[in-house]
């Protein structure tokens, strides 16, 4: 009986283990999301830049200041991600965690489809890889990005309608960056829900992002509206996403030991 329950322990092991060898040669990146846009028409020229070489251009140039690089991030994430997150693409563009990339989070979205079902990842690698979601993905991407090189960012909740990146300098100034929009605001938080027409002209433009169908475009009014009221620090942290990301792997060789071991003590008896 237990050589049974071991064999099966080892198969299944054997199967879990075989789904993350699967997912090392996929990518969450649907390549259909480039041509999103024609179908659903809301921004005009949502994806212009592919994965991976997304990921080439976000690469600190040589001599390039903390203010050109964080704009230059900041426009560079706007091209390469899809503003998108609608129910009808849960499968399609990967935002129920494919089984294949990570089946504790997969099986998460079946318990808790509340918190998973559409999940935003804390890590904003991943995110970056399936490159959809709405203004806090694109905004964790920034985040993320400033910070593994060294300049101190959080993400804010504007009114909480909206969320931004907020970049401090190596020169003490502070700036707001935007890439659900690709707008970057040269101007403190402080200063903005003081006088929020100091982002009328940064986003002066709004007009010009979405196709003449989409629904309920943001305007250039409702902007300064939102970003004279108060602003929150966004976080998007989940333990569970850590440890799953390495009990994916722990797992199978738990689960296949016993019937390696057993194999072991058989031989050794043998010989």
């Amino acid at each position: 009986m237990k050589k049974w329950i071991f064999r099966i322990l080892f198969a299944l092991g054997l199967v879990l283990l075989a789904i993350n060898v699967t997912g090392l040669f996929r990518t969450m990146r649907n390549p259909e999301l480039y041509d999103l846009e024609h179908s659903i028409k809301n921004r005009i020229n949502d994806v212009v830049i592919k994965y991976p070489d997304i990921k080439k251009e976000l690469v600190r140039k040589e001599g390039e200041s903390d203010y050109d690089f964080a704009v230059r991030v900041n426009s560079t994430v706007h091209d390469g991600f899809a503003h998108y997150w609608k129910k009808a693409g849960i499968e399609k563009f990967h935002m129920r965690v494919p089984i294949w990339e990570n089946y504790l989070l997969w099986i998460a979205s079946y318990v808790k489809p509340k918190k998973y079902e559409r999940y935003e990842f804390a890590n904003y690698k991943k995110n970056l890889e399936r490159g959809v979601g709405l203004c806090s993905s694109h905004s964790m991407v920034v985040n993320g990005v400033l910070r593994d090189n060294g300049i101190k960012s959080e993400l804010l909740d504007v009114g909480g309608r909206h969320v931004v990146s907020r970049a401090e300098l190596n020169d003490g100034k502070a700036i707001m960056l935007d890439p659900d929009f690709g707008v970057a605001i040269p101007f403190d938080t402080a200063d903005v829900t003081k006088n929020p027409e100091l982002v009328r002209e940064p986003y002066s433009r709004m007009h010009e992002l979405y196709y003449p169908e989409a629904k309920d475009p943001y305007t250039t009014d409702f902007m300064v509206e939102i970003f004279g009221q108060r602003k929150y620090v966004y976080e998007v942290k989940n333990w569970f996403e850590g440890f799953s990301y390495w009990a994916i792997w722990l797992i199978p060789v738990l689960l296949m030991l016993p019937a390696i071991l057993a194999s072991a003590r058989k031989t050794k008896t043998n010989a």
